[in-house]
C-alpha cells in the first residue's frame, strides 16, 4: 500500500543525547510513537500511523525519523512529541511530508510544542503528476522526485537559516 511519508529531523542532538534517547525509547518499532505521545487524543485524529525508520547523524547532530500515515501528515503528533520529552526541549524539529499521490508536500517546523511553520511547499494537480509518470523516457519520475525534494531542501534551508542562524 502506498502511504504518505513524513520525514522528521531534530536539530542539535548531541551524540550523548542520541545514545540516551536510543536507550530510553524503542527506536526499532512503532512503539516509539506511543512512547513519545502516549495519549492517542494528542495525535490529531490520525487513524493510522506507522514508524518506519530512525537514524542519528553524529556529524550534523541530527536525529531522523520516517513515519507513514494514510493521507494527512502527523502534525499534531509532532507538536506534542516536540514538547513531550527533554530530548527535544529547545530543539528545532522539522517535518516534510510527501502525500502518497505526490500532488502535495508540506513543511512543518516546531519547537517546544509550538508550531513555527506549517505550509504547503510543493503542489501539482494529479494530471500534472500523471504526465511525469506517462513520459516514455522514464526520466519523468526522476524529474518529479527532483522537484519535490528540491522544494523540501529549500524549506529545510530556510528553517535552518531562520531558526538556527545557519548560512
Amino acid at each position: 500500500m502506498d502511504s504518505t511519508k513524513s520525514f522528521i529531523k531534530v536539530y542539535g542532538v548531541t551524540p550523548r543525547e542520541a545514545e540516551d534517547f536510543e536507550f530510553d525509547y524503542d527506536t526499532e518499532t512503532s512503539d516509539i510513537l506511543q512512547q513519545l505521545v502516549p495519549n492517542n487524543d494528542d495525535w490529531g485524529g490520525i487513524g493510522w500511523i506507522e514508524f518506519e525508520e530512525y537514524e542519528y547523524n553524529p556529524h550534523r547532530e541530527t536525529m531522523h525519523l520516517v513515519l507513514e500515515t494514510k493521507w494527512e501528515p502527523p502534525t499534531v503528533w509532532l507538536q506534542n512529541a516536540s514538547g513531550a520529552t527533554h530530548y527535544f526541549k529547545d530543539k528545532l524539529v522539522t517535518m516534510a511530508t510527501i502525500q502518497k499521490d505526490e500532488t502535495c508536500a508540506t513543511g512543518v517546523a516546531v519547537k517546544n510544542g509550538e508550531a513555527l511553520q506549517n505550509k504547503i511547499i510543493f503542489e501539482m494537480t494529479s494530471e500534472e503528476v500523471g504526465a511525469y509518470y506517462d513520459e516514455d523516457t522514464g526520466e519523468g519520475i526522476d524529474l518529479l522526485d527532483n522537484k519535490i525534494w528540491d522544494s523540501i531542501g529549500h524549506f529545510l534551508n530556510v528553517c535552518e537559516q531562520f531558526y538556527l542562524g545557519k548560512d
